[in-house]
């Protein structure tokens, strides 16, 4: 995880504090110069040491959670103020041009009023961050949600799915390790006819998973628990040769038989059916979507017909865009079969960002990054999740969504 990001974190704890000495301390030479540049120091030397990691991230996840106490200290606040205090130095340079310009000198124009303003946020911003690292990751929300769709068949009105994704096992330990049996509480208490998980069921590594079978084990639901892998769930953040797949297959295959000796029904490009007395519906899940790209669409929704409903599983949101009535046979389909955009599709991935500030977030660029949508009569919900291999959360609350389909 440090070793893709390492040039930027080189640059955002260099650049701040070299601008900082630039424009306010002129800290020349000697022991005062050692220690300032000291936090830098440790940063840059800290962050490379984690990244000659072989893996995505070390086998010690505290060392991670010490690299982002780290960073709440000496980098966070730094980098905060001394971008405050750049816009305001570079608006205090073009005042003073324009009132030159205009020949109307102001007392308020050789204030830089960016140096409060940074002051201020550094501050908050330390405090964000020491939050959403201890009691924000410990947020949680039963979401309720009702879902009208179409082609739902009448003994299914009223149908209850509870969805979970992004659980990221390997992020619960210490002070954490009780999050995922308050989960796991929680999802039982909702009394569902279906459970669905959407993916990311580790950080890096299947042995993460074995403290958690017995409890994951407990899920209970009328109809059980069907899940999809993913990007987390293959091979995609582990070392291991290229040259060598029979490694790579055997630890993905680690993670899927975990989930199936827990009860999960795992959908690889396939479907199940489910039935009401003599109605009934179809789920279909889908491998991941991207890094590494295993989806099938054409093969999970084979033998389907026109008018079924169907309900999809995919760990990434963006394939949506892929699945509605426009696109479905233009992008999956061939000559030999039509394929049923599925009427209601859910997805995590995206973790609504982990941040969010009065609705925005990091993932909002991305599309149906959080939340519900209806695009040509078809349905996506995109929940937060419960995790993430960074364990912090500042507003984007970890959930579960209690869905409810009623027939349109």
């Amino acid at each position: 995880m440090i070793a893709r990001i390492l040039i930027p974190i080189v640059l955002f704890s260099v650049l701040p504090y070299l601008w900082i000495d630039r424009q306010y301390l002129h800290v020349r030479k000697g022991w005062r110069k050692i220690l300032y540049w000291l936090p830098v120091a440790i940063v840059i030397g800290y962050s490379s040491y984690l990244a000659l990691g072989a893996d995505f991230m070390p086998d010690d996840p505290m060392l991670i959670d010490i690299w982002f106490g780290m960073m709440a200290v000496l980098a966070v606040p730094q980098f905060v103020f001394a971008l405050c205090s750049f816009v305001g130095w570079e608006c205090m340079r073009l005042s003073r041009r324009f009132k030159h310009h205009r020949n109307t000198p102001s007392r308020h124009a050789s204030r830089n009023w960016g140096k409060l303003v940074g002051g201020v946020l550094a501050v908050v911003a330390f405090f964000c961050f020491i939050y959403g690292f201890t009691k924000g990751i410990r947020q949680f929300e039963v979401k309720h949600i009702t879902v009208y769709v179409p082609d739902l068949p009448k003994e299914f009105d009223g149908y209850r799915i509870v969805h979970f994704s992004d659980i990221h096992l390997g992020s619960f330990y210490g002070w954490r390790r009780d999050l995922p049996q308050r989960d796991i509480d929680s999802i039982n208490a909702q009394r569902a006819d279906l459970i669905c998980f959407t993916g990311d069921i580790q950080n890096v590594k299947p042995s993460e998973l074995t403290p958690y079978h017995e409890l994951l084990s407990s899920l209970n639901a009328k109809d059980g628990v069907v899940s999809v892998l993913g990007n987390h769930d293959y091979t995609y953040y582990m070392h291991i040769d290229d040259d060598d797949p029979l490694a790579k297959k055997e630890m993905e295959l680690r993670v899927q038989n975990f989930e199936r000796s827990c009860g999960w029904r795992l959908l690889m490009n396939e479907h199940i059916v489910l039935h009401r007395g003599k109605d009934s519906i179809y789920v279909a899940g889908t491998e991941n979507y991207d890094k590494p790209k295993r989806t099938q669409v054409a093969q999970a929704l084979y033998g389907i017909k026109p008018g079924q409903f169907v309900l999809m599983l995919q760990h990434i949101p963006t394939q949506w865009k892929e699945m509605l009535p426009s696109t479905i046979n233009e992008k999956h389909g061939s000559r030999d079969s039509v394929l049923v955009a599925p009427q209601f599709t859910l997805s995590g991935h995206t973790h609504a960002g982990q941040v969010s500030v009065l609705g925005l977030r990091p993932s909002m660029f991305a599309p149906f990054d959080y939340g519900l949508y209806e695009r040509e009569g078809c349905q996506l919900y995109t929940t937060a999740g419960l995790g993430g291999t960074v364990p912090i959360r500042i507003g984007a609350t970890p959930e579960i969504a209690v869905i409810t389909l009623k027939r349109k």
